[in-house]
């Protein structure tokens, strides 16, 4: 009898239909739900150490990322489960290799059943995916394996002229094909002659504008991702120019859902910045005061 479902979540759209699954038979009998969260080994971009550094924060940046990142992604999917009728719940956030965690949390606990996404494994890139094959392989537990989600098997590109954002993106993106680039001439050349979903560019240092531009002649949706140009002037100007999302670098941890709500958007024919407002309202009222609504608006005009 099945007393104990291990579902590991890692910010994808696949793992709300785990959870669907897991909580089928959470319902059905007495079963506690597991949820983990494994981050690899993170490079941390400067924005994060300075972001750190000033509020006083205790923990080292690589810390308070990883929990930071595990933290948002285990309190949605708990959110989710209850929401589905499951009232037994446990969350764990670990590090390291993913599937090796997995394997390893499955045996401490002995856990009766896996439910895992596929983090797209037809979709050819072998680091996508490799997670959900090393434990199929690699456990005795009973695995099942489900498909789903709007990121999924997505062709991202991203372009930023900082490597640790780029690894960072990469990492926080593994159920999407990913395509990075540095500068402007290269990721031009990337827009030109390869199919995209989406671009997250940066504004600074490569000329986001400008690619954000090449981008919408290609059907690609842009989403601007910024640091230096966080301003609401910029926040202005990219929305007059038609991109579809503007998320502060600070926020990037979060990027899933940003990129899911753009495509959830398109999907039900919604403005791609439908959620923005209700995503960035309070760290805007932070960063540029109370009345920031009403200067934004008179940039708009």
């Amino acid at each position: 009898m099945t007393k104990k479902i291990l579902v590991p979540v890692d910010g994808s759209g696949y793992a709300s239909k785990a959870i669907d699954f897991a909580a089928n038979i959470c319902r059905m009998e007495d079963v506690i739900l597991h949820l983990i969260h494994v981050v690899r080994q993170l490079h941390i971009p400067e924005q994060i150490r300075e972001y750190v550094r000033a509020e006083k924060i205790e923990e080292p940046p690589e810390v308070f990322l990883r929990e930071k990142i595990g933290e948002k992604l285990l309190s949605w999917a708990e959110e989710e489960a209850r929401k589905r009728g499951v009232k037994r719940i446990e969350t764990s956030v670990g590090s390291g290799d993913p599937a090796e965690e997995i394997i390893k949390y499955a045996n401490y606990y002995d856990m009766d059943m896996i439910v895992l996404g596929s983090r797209g494994m037809s979709s050819g890139r072998s680091r996508v995916g490799s997670v959900a094959i090393q434990v199929v392989l690699g456990t005795d537990r009973t695995c099942v394996v489900v498909k789903s989600g709007l990121l999924e098997g997505k062709k991202i590109l991203i372009v930023d002229d900082e490597p640790d954002v780029l690894e960072t993106l990469e990492e926080l993106l593994t159920m999407c094909d990913i395509a990075t680039a540095s500068n402007f001439d290269d990721a031009k050349e990337m827009l030109t002659t390869k199919p995209f979903d989406i671009a997250v560019l940066d504004i600074m240092g490569v000329d986001g504008y400008g690619l954000l531009k090449i981008a919408k002649e290609r059907g690609v949706l842009p989403v601007m991702l910024t640091a230096h140009a966080m301003t609401l002037e910029d926040t202005a100007k990219s929305y007059k120019e038609g991109a579809a999302s503007y998320v502060p670098k600070e926020k990037m941890e979060d990027i899933t859902t940003y990129l899911n709500d753009v495509l959830e958007a398109r999907e039900k024919g919604h403005s791609p910045w439908w959620r923005w407002f209700q995503r960035f309202g309070n760290f805007y009222e932070r960063k540029f005061g109370s009345n920031w609504k009403d200067k934004y608006d008179a940039i708009l005009k």
